[in-house]
């Protein structure tokens, strides 16, 4: 596979225009593609490296929640060095807290999660003797380290205080303590765990990853089966490919209300 240091950047303009365009890349993070021999290592100053799969695989979109801000800054992870499969599993599982009603919190994700480093990139993995709360591996992704581009270091906020980690070990994170997370909000998620999947931009929006909603605030989205009945968030999470789901665009009853009876 490489390291990070040695694999260089193999994204053409044409590719990153299409991804900016489709995944809502704001044009004030000044996304810039990189030299062709260059590696993610070799950033220029000011910028963050971001891989283009972290939005597909990972779900996520910018501006960043809080969470993952928050995950990244706990485990003192420079944000050019996680991979996508960490960032699915941080998207994953802010993703189903929101579906169960459960504000994501990083010790409630350090219950279940421990950071880990290869290769010069970070990840997370379950922790030992713990339920998971997923329900099936991550896929695994070709080619997501070498498809990568720059933008404004501010996206993500505090990045510039972690330096580019280049040990061979990284310092233990210890489990939290029974009194710094809910247990009750462990069993629900344990209860409720779902597979790693790729969602539209409706409910990304739903669910607060996105902020790219494009609609009134008075119109929201509806997820259906085939036959019309709406599909609660817990089964949508769980169909095959969500993607593929009918989406209904509703408008709020109340406001309908109040609008008819002018």
């Amino acid at each position: 596979m490489g390291s990070i240091t040695s694999l260089k950047c193999v994204l053409t303009q044409e590719h990153l225009n299409a991804v900016c365009a489709k995944y809502f890349v704001p044009e004030e993070v000044h996304p810039q593609l990189p030299n062709s021999d260059a590696t993610m290592h070799e950033r220029p100053a000011g910028k963050v490296g971001m891989y283009t799969r972290f939005f597909d695989y990972a779900n996520y979109r910018i501006p960043f929640s809080n969470f993952f801000v928050s995950v990244l800054t706990h485990f003192r992870i420079p944000f050019s060095q996680l991979s996508v499969f960490g960032s699915a599993k941080v998207s994953h599982f802010e993703i189903l807290c929101r579906v169960c009603n459960i504000e994501p919190d990083v010790s409630l994700f350090r219950y279940f999660y421990t950071h880990n480093y290869k290769n010069g990139w970070f990840g997370f993995t379950k922790r030992p003797n713990v339920r998971a709360c997923y329900s099936k591996n991550l896929d695994s992704v070709k080619n997501w380290n070498d498809h990568f581009f720059w933008v404004d270091e501010f996206v993500v906020p505090a990045n510039a205080r972690f330096k580019w980690f280049s040990g061979s070990t990284i310092a233990k994170d210890r489990a939290p303590a029974p009194s710094e997370y809910d247990i009750g909000h462990v069993n629900t998620l344990i209860a409720h765990a779902s597979p790693f999947l790729r969602f539209p931009e409706e409910f990304l929006c739903w669910v607060g990853i996105s902020r790219n909603y494009l609609l009134n605030k008075d119109t929201y989205p509806r997820f259906e089966y085939e036959d019309g009945e709406e599909m609660d968030l817990n089964a949508f999470i769980r169909t095959a490919d969500p993607r593929k789901v009918k989406i209904v665009l509703v408008i709020c009853r109340v406001n309908q209300d109040l609008h008819d009876n002018l």
